[in-house]
């Protein structure tokens, strides 16, 4: 071996072994790394897994979700659902009761797991909670009384028109957006029928109603339609919006497993069929 041989030699074998060693160093901090990342990605799911029990939120709003007059259990779409999604992770389903006015709030501060409940994502609540892809939308309509001088929804911009609407709920926040002009009542209760009711009875001037929960009234109570006026249509519902679930922002992990889950439902028209036949249910009832 020439002398420039054994010099390139006796300088190779320290600068190979310390490739190697630095290649081991990269390879085992890259494997921490995704170590980590992986158990930071289960968060949520796997605290469900071992508490082996699913806590979700619910607020009435039937028939998505509500207590069921005999049993007094939560029954209707989302609680089905929320069924299928516990038996999928293998655990029990607690329903916990809420209302609307503390529904978020209760989800903050960890009473329970995700919100399941025709919650509608909107960009204030979203600084609050992380929202799933939505798996139904809904619009409104402005009910009055039959006998009402507002006649067009430019009307109801006025002073002196009172909207009505359940604390805690877009029925009470999205009048003022719309129509700046009019005054919001806030009603403090849990019945989801509280704002019609408010208009029926004179209380109040108007109030927004989807057309889902405007059929399940109009059922229950077939005077209604004689006894109030809509002014707009299905074909100009205002303010249409997502119905979501909702986690806290750091659970991505429950959030992409839920979208997945929804994504499922609502291509194979799941959702559509369940929630039809709940909206029949409550109707005949």
């Amino acid at each position: 071996m020439t002398n420039s041989g054994m010099i390139a030699a006796l300088h190779g074998r320290p600068i190979m072994t310390m490739l190697r060693k630095l290649s081991h160093a990269v390879t085992l901090a890259t494997g921490i790394t995704l170590a980590a990342g992986t158990a930071g990605a289960q968060g949520l799911i796997q605290e469900v897994l071992d508490r082996g029990t699913l806590r979700v939120g619910v607020a009435e709003g039937p028939p998505y979700q509500y207590p069921d007059a005999m049993s007094g259990d939560y029954v209707g779409l989302n609680i089905d659902l929320a069924k299928e999604v516990a038996e999928i992770m293998g655990v029990e389903l607690e329903v916990v009761p809420a209302t609307w006015a503390t529904l978020v709030t209760g989800l903050e501060v960890e009473q329970y797991d995700v919100i399941f409940a025709n919650l509608f994502a909107t960009p204030q609540r979203a600084l609050s909670v992380a929202f799933t892809d939505a798996y139904d939308t809904y619009g409104f309509h402005v009910m009055v009384r039959v006998d009402s001088d507002l006649q067009t929804l430019e009307d109801v911009n006025s002073e002196g028109v009172t909207f009505a609407g359940v604390a805690g709920t877009v029925e009470a926040q999205y009048p003022a957006e719309l129509f700046p002009n009019a005054t919001v009542t806030e009603l403090v209760t849990d019945q989801a029928n509280a704002g019609p009711t408010s208009v029926l009875s004179g209380q109040s001037d108007a109030v927004l109603v989807d057309p889902g929960f405007l059929r399940i009234l109009t059922a229950q109570n077939p005077a209604l339609a004689e006894q109030t006026r809509l002014l707009n249509g299905e074909d100009n519902l205002l303010k249409p919006v997502s119905l979501s679930y909702a986690v806290r922002h750091d659970d991505m992990d429950m959030l992409s497993f839920l979208n997945v889950f929804i994504r499922d439902k609502v291509a194979n028209g799941v959702i559509a069929t369940k929630r039809d036949r709940w909206f029949d249910t409550i109707a005949q009832q």
